[in-house]
């Protein structure tokens, strides 16, 4: 009589399968660790990428009002060299294209989208696994913050001494504007200050890729990669295009004919008058 207990194939072939399912829980399980732990460290790095790319792009921000502000000097310094004499001899047309460019104070925006992104997402924190980096990418965006609202502040007020003269224009000495303006105390210290805004943003853009390097090295991202990654981002909004104007917008009126074709009350008072 056959017994299934005292069999040895049974035995070997449930300790066989037993085997094979627990080999393929653990695989299983294990592969789906291993992909966990691929696809967290693949969001790590693009979410370094992002966070060190939106900093490097905004000193490159800095660097171009730089550039603007350091123009707006070159400007300034011409004019205030300018005798008066000579200033009253020209009269206001020789001048007015370097005066309406010189109070063309450059303002910065930045994006916030990777911002909001690391800051306000503890899941993002503790998938870095970086204490220092997640600290130090907040103190470069806590700058940035800063220099945006320091320097548009600055420039307001620097656009603004041109309307404290423009808006009470009679209460100035002198012809034109641009005299009133260069005869103006006030206004002759604030055309000076183009030369500390431009060295002011020099020094902020240098200090903030100062700490993007150590973000860098934190995480373990050279510097190449970043510079590629945010010229990358740069070419596709580029190839965006430019943005639209309002006046891309604007339509001819319609003529009398096609308002008294559309409009009901319009036809109505047609029918009014030709009866009449």
């Amino acid at each position: 009589m056959s017994n299934k207990f005292f069999d040895r194939n049974w035995w070997k072939d449930l300790a066989v399968a037993i085997l094979a399912t627990t080999v393929s829980i653990v695989l299983t399980f294990g592969t789906s660790k291993l992909v966990e732990r691929n696809n967290q460290k693949k969001e790590r790095r693009l979410t370094a990428l992002m966070v060190m790319s939106s900093i490097e792009s905004f000193a490159r921000s800095i660097d171009e009002s730089a550039e603007v502000w350091d123009r707006l000097d070159s400007i300034a310094v011409w004019l205030l060299r300018m005798p008066i004499e000579d200033v009253e001899r020209l009269g206001e047309e020789p001048l007015k294209d370097a005066v309406n460019e010189l109070f063309q104070a450059p303002v910065i925006r930045h994006d916030q989208t990777a911002e909001t992104i690391f800051s306000s997402n503890i899941d993002t924190w503790k998938n870095m696994k970086n204490f220092q980096f997640v600290d130090n990418v907040g103190a470069c965006f806590s700058q940035m913050n800063w220099i945006e609202e320091k320097i548009n502040q600055e420039a307001v007020e620097y656009a603004e001494n041109q309307a404290r003269i423009f808006n009470n224009f009679s209460d100035y000495p002198g012809e034109t504007f641009i005299e009133k303006l260069l005869r103006d105390d006030r206004s002759r210290k604030q055309l000076q200050m183009p030369n500390s805004y431009k060295a002011w943003l020099a020094y902020c853009s240098d200090n903030l890729r100062r700490m993007n390097r150590k973000n860098m090295k934190l995480i373990g991202i050279p510097e190449e990669e970043v510079l590629a990654f945010t010229d990358a981002r740069a070419d596709v909004a580029f190839e965006e295009g430019p943005m639209p104007s309002y006046s891309d917008f604007m339509k001819p009126h319609p003529d009398k004919e096609s308002i008294d074709a559309n409009l009901d009350y319009a036809r109505q008072l047609d029918s009014l008058l030709n009866h009449n």
